[in-house]
């Protein structure tokens, strides 16, 4: 879908309504706590009130962004009846997990999203898919709305950017990402101190599961794709939680001649969460939708309900005959 430049029905919702819950999908990422921060702080410049919910646990290398915990990862009901809800980076609203609960059937939905098959299922739908990131998005919204960046919207939006981006390496990374970055940067936003939060800021602990993941690789498929497998007991005995282990996975894709990474996260005995990165020329979103989840052409996932053995073969054999199909 084309970029869209027409936002009016959002404007004029923020001129006809007072209270917002905002959310993103469940188990956030840098740019659904990005774009939720960035959200929020504009809507509280304006004078609105919000309610910030997201259902997972907010990585540690993502704490600065919220240093007044105005998110809720917990059910808590809002103070006031929120009417209107922003829901970001979501292609179907059943992945907002406990927050469907909190929405009241009159509520105005509205839905900005830059995934390929999103659902439409707000009142009101925003789908770049030309954007870098949510992020991005919403900075677009609110500059052409003729509203202020201030530093804290700046600092959210070019971390939710950079981290959608994987440090403005993925294919996802124009020259329309890179135009949107500079203005954040001239209003106010920080590239140094935000990358050495989010990508140079890592536990002791984190550093040796890392060390594990990586000695423990393997290869198939005449070396084009690469697996990553992380068990609860590699985090038990490192001391981290799964939630920090965002963006291990990107090391899948550093090996010469692999074209697929995949990496396994053990959620309990019976799930397992599943991982994607391709080349640049590899769709690997068809196959991560095939299995009923998403993402994007590089970078995409799923879960599936079966014993991390059996989620590890079955899935190299598809993605064997995906590539060679």
């Amino acid at each position: 879908m084309k970029t869209r430049t027409d936002f009016k029905e959002f404007y004029e919702l923020l001129e006809e309504k007072e209270n917002f819950l905002l959310t993103s999908h469940q188990d956030p990422d840098g740019d659904s706590i990005g774009s939720l921060i960035g959200l929020n702080y504009f809507l509280k410049d304006l004078g609105k009130r919000t309610v910030v919910y997201n259902q997972g646990r907010l990585p540690n290398k993502y704490e600065f962004l919220d240093p007044a915990g105005d998110i809720w990862f917990t059910p808590q009901p809002a103070e006031f009846n929120p009417e209107a809800a922003i829901i970001l980076e979501c292609p179907s609203i059943d992945r907002i997990g406990f927050v469907k609960d909190f929405i009241a059937s009159d509520m105005i939905l509205v839905n900005i999203d830059h995934h390929n098959g999103n659902s439409l299922f707000g009142d009101i739908n925003y789908i770049d898919e030309s954007a870098c990131a949510v992020a991005e998005i919403l900075y677009h919204i609110i500059k052409l709305g003729g509203y202020k960046i201030t530093p804290e919207i700046a600092g959210a939006f070019y971390a939710g950017i950079a981290s959608d981006t994987g440090r403005f390496k993925f294919s996802n990374t124009d020259a329309k990402c890179f135009k949107a970055v500079s203005e954040l940067v001239e209003a106010g936003a920080n590239p140094k101190q935000i990358s050495d939060k989010i990508f140079s800021s890592f536990s002791a602990g984190t550093i040796m599961l890392l060390g594990g993941i990586l000695k423990n690789l393997k290869l198939y498929n005449d070396g084009s794709i690469c697996v990553l497998t992380l068990t609860n007991d590699d985090l038990e005995r490192n001391k981290v939680q799964v939630e920090d282990t965002e963006g291990i996975i990107d090391y899948s894709l550093i090996i010469q001649g692999v074209k697929v990474g995949i990496m396994f996260k053990e959620i309990d005995m019976q799930t397992v969460k599943i991982g994607l990165r391709s080349q640049n020329s590899i769709d690997i979103s068809v196959y991560a939708r095939q299995k009923g989840g998403g993402g994007h052409p590089n970078a995409a996932g799923f879960t599936l309900n079966k014993p991390l053995n059996e989620a590890v073969t079955q899935t190299i054999a598809e993605v064997t005959e995906f590539l060679n199909g």
